[in-house]
């Protein structure tokens, strides 16, 4: 006589089987762009070109003149491009410390500089400022971004549409 195995299926194999299946369906929503955090802005007819500057107080000079004309500005956080540099103006930076009244004096720092950096972006305007890969940016705004080979800590200084 032959005998027959029986299958045993658990609820453990089930939940094993549906992380897999949730596995092999992330990995293939990304591998085929799913993100639209990553992908850059399509110019259509909701989006235009935008000129906008950015402004860090105190940059390593190292990093302040490793910033060239051509490079792309990524956002640190959303990991997306927010641009090329057009422009990049490296001046003293800019600290702000208490004299012996107590009142602030704007002073600069050795060893530092500032920098104005101008990009130019792709973009959807809304009512505060600009959307770019679904992200709002606005003036004042305040992040971490990586120009070239320099990470640098500022803030969104102007935004015009060209």
């Amino acid at each position: 006589m032959s005998e027959k195995k029986k299958i045993k299926f658990t609820v453990i194999d089930a939940l094993v089987i549906l992380i897999i299946v949730a596995v092999i369906g992330f990995v293939g929503y990304k591998m085929l762009g799913g993100n639209s955090l990553t992908s850059n802005v399509k110019l259509g007819a909701d989006t235009a070109v935008y000129t906008v500057e950015y402004f860090f107080e105190e940059v390593p000079d190292f990093a302040a003149y490793a910033v060239k004309k051509g490079d792309t500005v990524t956002d640190d956080v959303r990991d997306h491009s927010i641009g090329k540099v057009v422009d990049v103006e490296v001046g003293d930076s800019v600290s702000y410390n208490a004299d012996s009244n107590g009142i602030m004096q704007k002073s600069s720092k050795e060893g530092y500089k500032s920098v104005r950096l101008t990009t130019e972006v792709e973009a959807e305007e809304y009512e505060h400022g600009i959307t770019i890969s679904q992200a709002n940016y606005v003036i004042g705004h305040s992040m971490t971004l990586y120009a070239g080979d320099a990470k640098m800590y500022g803030r969104v200084a102007s935004i015009e549409k060209k």
